[in-house]
């Protein structure tokens, strides 16, 4: 299963996290509920988001099993 990460900010931005562990998660609902700031690392990039830019928090788990019944 993998997790995903997709956050929201206010200029319709949009970063999405695959893999993200639940501290990321976590670190994410930290910065935006508490006003503080959430850093992740993408593709060799640093972005650093306020909390208060964020407006959306939007995890997806996806099931990489196939559910083949025959």
């Amino acid at each position: 299963m993998t997790t995903k990460l997709r956050v929201i900010q206010i200029d319709r931005e949009e970063i999405v996290i695959k893999g993200a562990s639940d501290k990321t998660i976590a670190d994410a609902k930290k910065a935006m509920t508490a006003g503080g700031v959430f850093t992740v690392e993408k593709k060799g990039w640093v972005y650093h988001m306020a909390g208060q830019h964020i407006i959306r928090l939007e995890v997806e788990v996806d099931d990489d099993q196939d559910d083949d019944k025959s």
